[in-house]
């Protein structure tokens, strides 16, 4: 079984190491800031904050296949005798092979 859109993830976390070095370097800038009693304001947003406003971001599921298995539920043809066939012939064979 694949799990789509763990490239996605991957790309997200990278994205938010690279925002949480940046955000301990502007925090160092700020504390220097500080201890030279600047006048200037700054505003310091966490790593969890913006990894949630990515995520905000990316759609929660893909509607299309959504719709997909709504039609099928209500057809009935979600579950046939064929893909119980086929979905049992894969899990022998991967029981077989040791896979499971």
């Amino acid at each position: 079984m694949r799990i789509s859109g763990y490239g996605e993830f991957q790309q997200l976390r990278k994205l938010t190491q690279k925002d949480d070095a940046h955000l301990k370097e502007t925090a160092e800038k700020a504390e220097q800031a500080d201890t030279e009693a600047t006048a200037e304001d700054s505003v310091l947003i966490s790593p969890e904050t913006r990894r949630k406003a990515k995520l905000r971001q990316a759609p929660d599921f893909r509607q299309e296949k959504v719709s997909e298995v709504k039609s099928r539920l209500e057809e009935g043809t979600l579950v046939t005798p064929e893909t119980l066939r086929s979905g049992i012939g894969k899990m022998l064979d991967s029981l077989a092979s040791g896979e499971l």
